[in-house]
């Protein structure tokens, strides 16, 4: 029995253990909603802001050029000014039955203790099987200061075209 004979051995063990643990797992990879699709976990910054965030509106519809338009409403009754929202929209057919989701991200601004309605129309497939939805706040930001900020200035002496002397060119 020589080397090969022992790294081969080695070798089909190995991926005998990771074929195993393979089928073992792809039961619970594969759920209701699709392979390897979990619930929405809002980010660390987010969770303390999302019971006050709320989404008091929502409608979805498709024009005749296959455009979905989608119509939100979003208060925040938060002590903070929040941005880049992302919504899950879930999407049942006639018995109830889970049928497709998306997200969608909207990017404004939504001021503390205000409420804004957002606007969005997209070119993305709708299963026509749908004929309910629901729809969630799944994660957000909160503004924060900007890292630096660019500070214009004129440069000393010059007159901005406004006569005065002619010469420092």
């Amino acid at each position: 029995m020589t080397k090969d004979f022992w790294a081969n051995l080695a070798l089909c063990v190995f991926l005998g253990i990771v074929a195993i643990f393979g089928v073992a797992k792809i039961g619970s990879a594969l759920t209701p909603k699709g392979l390897l699709v979990g619930e929405p976990r809002p980010s660390a910054e987010a969770a303390p802001l999302l019971p006050d965030v709320q989404l008091t509106g929502y409608q979805l519809g498709e024009t005749l050029d296959r455009v979905v338009e989608a119509d939100f409403e979003i208060r925040n009754n938060s002590g903070h000014d929040i941005r880049n929202i992302r919504i899950l929209c879930e999407f049942y057919d006639a018995d109830n039955n889970y049928v497709d989701r998306k997200w969608w991200l909207l990017n404004e601004v939504v001021p503390a203790g205000g409420e804004v309605a957002i606007s969005r129309a997209q070119r993305r497939y709708v299963n026509t099987r749908s004929h309910t939805l629901n729809c969630e706040i799944a994660d957000l930001q909160p503004v924060s200061e900007p890292f630096f900020t660019v500070h214009r200035v004129e440069p000393k002496g010059h007159d901005g075209g406004q006569g005065g002397e002619a010469g420092g060119h």
